[in-house]
């Protein structure tokens, strides 16, 4: 048996029975504010930059996490915007002094990212920096892309008008795809007042060679996974064809398809939720009690807050690829979020190009349940390094 890896097809499950659907969350948002759904998260980047261009904001840098995803660099890349970068700490939180420090020097020419790392939340620090940089006219973009499924995806802040809370970020950015069986989907909720160019807020579906490659991966896998046709290598070679594709074809416009349309409306959030929190807690019990601290597992979240859906279990672990190696060859398949891009200087961020080196990201998704955390600690906690070893 497999765990981990790409979604497919076999992954959507049946339709929901009078629950909310993903697609009821996406709704819930576009009620309350300005909402575009696009095809990646590389889209919705390049959109957000274009509609502050257009809201008269002279941007000219933006400011990103030292930790990052390759794919973030790529819209700002074409555009030729200047990129600056804020220190990540080892254990993932935000070095809220040194991105409040290089905000203010940048200040209104700039927009700030800043990235939620597999759904847990940032402290309270960083939440006050950020209602301080926008303060000094800087817009803050936040990547919700690991928090998509959180009861709140984006950090908020009391609301002053009396009750409630208010975001903290201008505007947020969320692919889907990381958490969710889909073959694409993003989505760019703009928090505050602001109204995208109408240009830039009606996406149009493009059936391109990303779309194709990574349908037809996922049709593939489901055939393999549920009935055992087919090679397993035919699907991985497509999932990264379809990666690659992606690189080349994102637009500010390219909408979300029809089929994944048609998915989030099949796809339950409160199952979904109660799988992820409870694969969660049984895997860190798990890891715990095969005492996974000595095979050399540190565990970067080892409490789950309320609220909280994870995207996967992060943990930091030396010679991580051979480790990853060993895990696949026994059938869990793991992720590498991520090796660090060479852009980031190493000699100004050496905790996150040494974290870059050791994370390895243990599944624990909605199509496993608490039995197969278990055997996702005992592998993961098996000590030696060689694909063979016993």
């Amino acid at each position: 048996m497999e765990i981990g890896g790409e979604f497919c097809f076999a992954d959507i499950g049946p339709a929901p029975d009078g629950e909310a659907s993903v697609a009821d969350l996406l709704c819930g948002w576009s009620r309350m504010y300005s909402t575009v759904q696009l095809s990646s998260g590389r889209a919705a980047y390049l959109n957000v930059w274009l509609n502050l261009l257009h809201m008269g904001r002279e941007l000219d840098t933006v400011l990103l996490p030292s930790y990052l995803c390759y794919s973030i660099l790529m819209p700002f890349r074409r555009m030729g915007v200047k990129i600056e970068y804020f220190r990540i700490d080892g254990d993932l939180t935000v070095d809220w002094e040194d991105l409040e420090r290089k905000a203010r020097r940048l200040g209104p020419r700039a927009a700030v990212v800043i990235l939620n790392y597999f759904g847990f939340p940032e402290s309270g620090d960083v939440v006050c920096a950020i209602c301080r940089i926008r303060q000094t006219g800087a817009r803050v973009v936040y990547d919700a892309t690991h928090s998509l499924l959180n009861d709140c995806p984006w950090p908020a802040v009391a609301d002053s008008c009396g009750g409630g809370s208010a975001p903290a970020a201008d505007v947020c950015i969320m692919s889907l795809r990381k958490a969710l069986p889909v073959v694409d989907g993003a989505a760019v909720v703009w928090l505050d007042d602001a109204r995208p160019a109408p240009a830039l807020s009606v996406a149009k579906e493009r059936l391109d060679s990303y779309f194709s490659s990574r349908a037809l991966a996922m049709m593939l896998k489901a055939s393999h996974v549920a009935d055992g046709w087919g090679n397993s290598r035919d699907y991985l070679n497509l999932y990264d064809q379809a990666e690659a594709a992606l690189d080349r074809e994102f637009g500010a416009n390219s909408g979300m398809s029809g089929v994944s349309r048609s998915i989030v409306r099949r796809l339950a959030v409160g199952r979904i939720r109660c799988a992820r929190r409870a694969n969660y807690t049984q895997l860190v019990r798990a890891l715990h009690e095969q005492d996974a601290s000595r095979a050399g597992l540190e565990l970067l979240f080892p409490e789950l807050p309320d609220g909280v859906v994870p995207l996967g279990c992060p943990v930091a672990v030396d010679e991580r690829d051979a480790r990853r190696e060993r895990l696949a060859a026994r059938g869990i398949l793991t992720q590498i979020l991520w090796d660090s891009p060479a852009e980031v200087p190493q000699d100004e961020f050496p905790e996150s190009w040494r974290l870059s080196q050791r994370i390895l990201v243990l599944p624990c998704d909605q199509r496993y349940s608490p039995e197969h955390m278990e055997i996702v600690a005992r592998e993961a906690s098996t000590h030696g390094s060689s694909p063979c070893s016993p």
